[in-house]
């Protein structure tokens, strides 16, 4: 008898890798009640890690945690509460990634550059300082495009609400347009269609520095190499009525030499100008 499975997308909270996996419907048919948690040992989405993943009983991923060793491919423990920030502690970028999660710590990263409101959403009695990662948040942006953009906490009452997943979908419904994650490295709502893969470029290239003082520095250049080529794009734009997406790569390849312009960029691109500048600007890229 051929075994049903569901397809659930899984990304690693450590680097970000994602893969669609299969995994048995009875895992969750026989769980009626509570969450499911499942293993995911290395080579399985990326080559380097092993974490947890946590569902619901119909599928809906949760969050995810992170393990240091080898463990049953089901676990029944309590979940670990996040690591608390120091607020005098000097953060590398590894630090922030395995409190907030890779894809998490990415959605920050767009959510403040692109004027996207970020919430975290926590229980009551879950302790989070998020001092540093605002401060840090705010130090990657140069000052001409620095926002008032900061994450809050967002706190539920798991009294009231037993599951999550209602809460969530509640303030999904109330907040249509924020960005929205919880402390198991997990986003819930991502208002925005371009992805990650800017913000992931970003961090994976800061990473290479092994200097966790250095990493911070890294990813600011990098952000504003990104801004410079939002500012060639406007020189470039301004003067005609419009310009295709192949035409601005073109052009914009013969400018920023150091920068891998590919369409995908420049769309990214045509979103911060329309989020940060001028939505009729944005509007000749066609």
């Amino acid at each position: 008898m051929q075994v049903q499975c569901k397809y659930i997308n899984i990304a690693c909270p450590i680097c970000g890798l994602e893969k669609i996996v299969n995994i048995p419907e009875t895992l969750f048919t026989e769980k009626k009640f509570g969450h499911v948690k499942i293993q995911v040992p290395q080579g399985a989405v990326c080559q380097d890690h092993v974490f947890i993943v946590l569902l619901d009983t119909k599928g809906t991923i949760l969050g995810y945690q992170t393990v240091d060793l080898s463990v049953s491919s089901t676990i029944e423990s309590t979940p670990k509460k996040p690591v608390p920030l120091e607020e005098d502690e000097t953060l590398g970028l590894m630090k922030f990634i395995k409190i907030l999660g890779f894809r998490c710590f990415a959605g920050l990263i767009h959510a403040k550059l692109f004027d996207y409101q970020p919430y975290i959403i926590i229980k009551e009695n879950l302790e989070m300082n998020i001092i540093e990662i605002n401060n840090i948040l705010d130090e990657i942006v140069p000052d001409v495009y620095k926002n008032k953009i900061v994450l809050k906490k967002i706190e539920y009452d798991d009294g009231v609400y037993p599951h999550a997943t209602y809460f969530y979908a509640l303030i999904m419904n109330q907040n249509k347009t924020d960005f929205l994650m919880n402390p198991d490295k997990h986003i819930i709502q991502m208002p925005w269609k371009t992805g990650l893969d800017l913000e992931k470029n970003f961090i994976t290239s800061a990473l290479q520095n092994k200097d966790p003082l250095e990493q911070i520095k890294d990813l600011t250049f990098y952000i504003s190499k990104f801004l410079e080529d939002v500012d060639q794009t406007m020189i470039i734009i301004e003067p005609v009525k419009k310009i295709s997406k192949k035409d601005l790569v073109k052009k914009l390849k013969e400018i920023a030499i150091t920068s891998t312009v590919t369409k995908e960029y420049v769309i990214c691109i045509k979103e911060f100008i329309q989020r940060r500048i001028s939505s009729e600007i944005a509007n000749k890229i066609q």
